[in-house]
């Protein structure tokens, strides 16, 4: 059973003000600091489910490996520095969570797709979505046109292909020359589609570094539209803000700190950054206190909580949702002394989100049955039908 600890303490300016972190029942599923993430063993009820796939393409030393391990692996943005180059195909399961759940290949830079070798029409039928990286402080000329490639090759095998195009490394580029640089882009790669005459392709471009939370929020965005519950969830958030008072939600993989969805209400990058801080320092303290002696134990649980109260007459609200998932919310001083009307509707929610669950759950069975029935009936080598088991 995981302990109630009760402490306050000021944090230095770590995220934009200073806040009181209150009161905390400790629960986590790792330590951002240690080099290796400590991951408890949670078992995935669709880990046999068909995963959506992510393809990360794009040409040598653009990003992509940095991208993955600093997003999925807890890697420090320094730590990338010391990667070597992708010399093959790498695939790499993400199933941290129900909503989060996808496979990502990540591509090497030198892949010929004219080479006879290379099945790209295997790999584009599966795939829901394509991350295309290109590198903002290189000349782009070059990736421009293997993007074209890419994306028509990608466009005539699997037409509900979402394409995602990452300008990275914009940590080293000015505010005007982000702009710059994405405005040239944008206009370059749409207009090569429409001399090809595929004006009907839609591209999807993000800004984004390792460095800052830039690249989180394009793989949330990325992510959400992998999920066919995103609009039954955003609209539970947007019933449960309104009924309380609350200014913002997120929920949020815990793990990634990917958020899964929130409310219809426009996302400023400064909010995002503190809940991804708080989910950190909630994690950090967890792990410190939320074991056992002998370090066994289940700290992240339905009791599990976090508030912080902000200089700004702001509180920072965490609620365990499922094994996987946080609802963050940001809320004024004056709704939060209402605490037990958002801890009711709160509790509404989370039955809510159970529910979107076992709906999933039901037509996960179904398709395994019907994959089953479809097997037996298949004619076993000597010409006999199978026998149904």
């Amino acid at each position: 059973m995981s302990k109630i600890i009760l402490f306050s303490f000021m944090l230095l300016q770590q995220m934009s003000c200073g806040i009181l972190f209150g009161c905390l029942k400790a629960g986590g599923m790792y330590r951002t600091w240690h080099p290796h993430p400590i991951l408890l063993d949670f078992n995935d009820p669709f880990s046999t489910e068909v995963k959506p796939r992510i393809l990360l393409m794009g040409l040598r030393r653009s990003g992509k490996s940095s991208i993955q391990k600093v997003v999925f692996h807890k890697m420090s943005p320094n730590e990338t520095l010391f990667l070597e180059s992708t010399n093959k195909i790498c695939r790499e399961d993400v199933s941290n969570s129900s909503f989060v759940n996808f496979q990502i290949w990540d591509f090497p830079g030198q892949i010929d797709f004219f080479d006879p070798t290379f099945d790209y029409e295997m790999i584009f039928r599966g795939t829901g979505a394509l991350i295309f990286v290109i590198d903002s402080q290189d000349d782009y000329m070059e990736a421009l046109a293997r993007l074209h490639l890419t994306v028509t090759r990608a466009y005539k095998v699997n037409p509900d292909i979402n394409f995602e195009i990452f300008i990275h490394k914009v940590d080293g580029l000015s505010d005007d020359h982000k702009i710059e640089t994405q405005r040239d882009i944008h206009q370059r790669a749409n207009d090569d589609l429409a001399d090809a005459g595929l004006e009907k392709i839609h591209l999807s471009f993000y800004l984004t570094s390792i460095y800052d939370h830039s690249i989180f929020e394009a793989f949330s965005k990325v992510v959400q539209k992998l999920i066919p519950q995103l609009p039954t969830l955003e609209n539970l958030l947007n019933i449960f803000i309104s009924n309380s008072g609350i200014e913002k939600a997120f929920l949020f993989d815990v793990v990634s700190k990917i958020y899964i969805a929130t409310d219809s209400t426009p996302v400023d990058m400064q909010t995002y950054e503190l809940c991804c801080d708080m989910i950190d320092v909630v994690i950090d303290i967890s792990c410190i206190y939320g074991l056992k002696d002998d370090g066994t134990g289940t700290p992240y649980d339905k009791e599990s909580m976090a508030i912080i109260k902000l200089n700004n007459t702001t509180v920072l609200y965490l609620k365990e949702v499922t094994k996987f998932l946080a609802l963050v919310c940001f809320v004024r001083e004056e709704s939060f002394e209402r605490k037990g009307l958002i801890d009711y509707n709160f509790h509404c929610f989370r039955k809510a989100i159970q529910e979107v669950f076992e709906v999933r759950m039901k037509v996960v069975r179904s398709r395994k049955h019907q994959s089953h029935l479809q097997k037996n009936k298949r004619p076993t080598p000597n010409g006999t039908p199978r026998m149904p088991l």
